[in-house]
């Protein structure tokens, strides 16, 4: 097998092209077209960028070099670099540090590193949470982070919380008093008052357009007046406030692509709000979520293509409603999320087992197997095939 990439590519990416080309059947396991040495010099390129890092964690840690590598490898992201897959983590811990002796660390025992660093790490947030008196951080958020501030930050947050606050909230607050904030409502009507719009959507298309709102205003002279509300930075949706850019087009654009927020006679600002917050709740999900989401809406089985689309995965939602899943983007397993590049619909009879893997069926699916989805996170990512699991 060989491994296909442009020398202009960041090392990391070639990387990770090497490692998805990698055949352990084989007695060298290599793309028949990469010498080791220009693994080697990839990764020792990628030491440059990380090899601080991981010197640091396994001096000053309890995690081992080993560890230290796996978990600094496939969570921190340098500038302009790709997140390596356990395959390339595999090459960088064979090249580097080590004589190149043997085969490359296959993505299971580099997963088990990553495992074993994980539970190292959880253990270690949990002492540094449970040792001050309660009320505990998970009794008070979703999702406690520590943040590590100097000591006198701390002490000017404490004398500007309000009664009844928790830090949290006073970040929060003070955040939002310094940010120029409009509320997505206010701005349509801005767009179709001054600058007389009769359509404003949202680029559903773009990369990350739930964490940068791209909206698409169509007006009848495009760049010809000054944009409203051009002092705000954040647009308000609900109770998340989030970057947003606008680009002016002509009236006759299309916007069979686009998320529509208001559309004049067809979609009012309100119901288009409404439209925008169940999207942004629906764009990433976990396993368990979307069996929820299956469920409700009566489908009969979710499945993967054995093969990735593009860089990310194919998800088959049997039976199910067209519009089930179509603002999703993002699956989150338990080390990795996944792209969802495309989602399907096939009904019952129109499915065919042949190329996916079924990840779970509902009882009465009528299909010719039944299939529970396991409790197990580790479980539920391993029933991923694993050319999919690779783009992650």
């Amino acid at each position: 097998m060989r491994a296909e990439f442009e020398d202009s590519w960041h090392p990391s990416t070639k990387l990770n092209v090497v490692g998805a080309a990698l055949d352990f059947t084989r007695v060298d396991p290599l793309p028949e077209n990469v010498a080791r040495d220009e693994i080697e010099e990839y990764c020792y390129t990628l030491e440059q960028l990380y090899g601080s890092y991981i010197e640091r964690i396994a001096g000053e840690t309890v995690l081992s070099q080993r560890e230290a590598q796996t978990w600094v490898l496939r969570n921190l992201v340098h500038e302009g670099a790709d997140r390596l897959t356990f395959d390339a983590i595999g090459l960088y811990v064979w090249a580097i540090g080590r004589s190149a002796d043997g085969d490359p660390l296959s993505r299971t025992i580099v997963a088990d590193y990553h495992d074993r660093a994980r539970e190292k790490l959880d253990d270690a947030e949990a002492t540094v949470k449970y040792t001050q008196p309660p009320p505990y951080p998970d009794d008070l958020f979703d999702e406690p982070t520590m943040l590590w501030v100097e000591g006198r930050v701390a002490e000017r947050l404490a004398r500007r919380r309000e009664e009844s606050e928790g830090i949290s909230d006073t970040l929060d607050r003070l955040l939002d008093e310094t940010t120029a904030a409009v509320p997505l409502a206010t701005l349509l009507d801005r767009l179709r008052d001054e600058r007389d719009a009769v359509y404003v959507g949202v680029q559903t298309v773009r990369p990350d357009w739930d964490r940068n709102l791209p909206l698409s205003v169509h007006v009848p002279e495009p760049n010809a007046g000054a944009t409203p509300v051009a002092d705000a930075e954040v647009v308000r949706v609900g109770d998340r406030t989030l970057p947003f850019s606008i680009e002016e087009r002509a009236v006759d654009t299309g916007t069979g692509s686009m998320l529509t927020l208001w559309a004049d006679g067809e979609v009012d600002p309100e119901t288009g709000v409404d439209h925008l917050r169940e999207a942004l709740a629906s764009v990433e999900a976990t396993l368990p979520e979307l069996v929820d989401r299956a469920e409700a809406a009566g489908a009969a089985a979710l499945a993967v293509g054995d093969q990735p689309v593009g860089a990310g995965c194919h998800l088959l939602a049997v039976g199910a409603p067209d519009d089930l899943f179509s603002h999703l983007d993002r699956l989150l397993l338990v080390d990795r999320t996944l792209a969802v590049e495309r989602v399907t619909t096939p009904t019952v009879d129109e499915y065919d087992s042949a190329g996916t893997t079924l990840l779970w069926t509902a009882p009465d699916a009528g299909l010719d197997e039944t299939r529970a989805l396991p409790d197990d996170p580790v479980e539920r990512r391993d029933r991923l095939p694993t050319a999919v699991l690779r783009t992650g």
